[in-house]
């Protein structure tokens, strides 16, 4: 096959398009949609892990963008969050021992046994605990 009929085959594509457009049009306002609407900079403000109502923004990117949520243990750390959302008095350490030792025992893939020991050693307090020393 010749060369030329090689390249009457293939098809050209224009990949770029160059406009041109004046001085006087360049110094006009712009008037596209799309433009102004990207400058409406209150509508891409980022939500914090709470939306203004009051209810958990679990998209947050403090939670991942919902991987924490969507993960294997997401059940046990929803629990965990929603109960250390609940009452903002207490330390959030000692709010929620029972929902942390779920969500960490997932985590780990801990034993019952093992999750059990955990969760004594967190709810028992700290004036019964008896350090050996060596």
């Amino acid at each position: 096959m010749p060369i030329f009929s090689l390249i009457r085959k293939m098809q050209c594509h224009v990949k770029d398009e160059v406009l041109y457009i004046g001085k006087k049009e360049f110094e006009e306002p712009i008037k596209s949609e799309w433009v102004l609407e990207m400058q409406n900079t209150e509508k891409y403000k980022t939500i914090g892990p709470t939306f203004p109502d009051g209810t958990i923004n679990w998209q947050c990117p403090c939670m991942a963008g919902g991987s924490l949520v969507a993960h294997r243990c997401g059940n046990f750390f929803r629990e965990l969050y929603i109960c250390m959302k609940s009452d903002d008095t207490r330390d959030p350490s000692e709010k929620c021992p029972n929902q942390f030792v779920n969500w960490a025992a997932c985590m780990q893939n801990m034993s019952d046994e093992r999750r059990e020991q955990m969760r004594k050693a967190m709810t028992v307090d700290t004036e019964e605990l008896k350090i050996n020393p060596k």
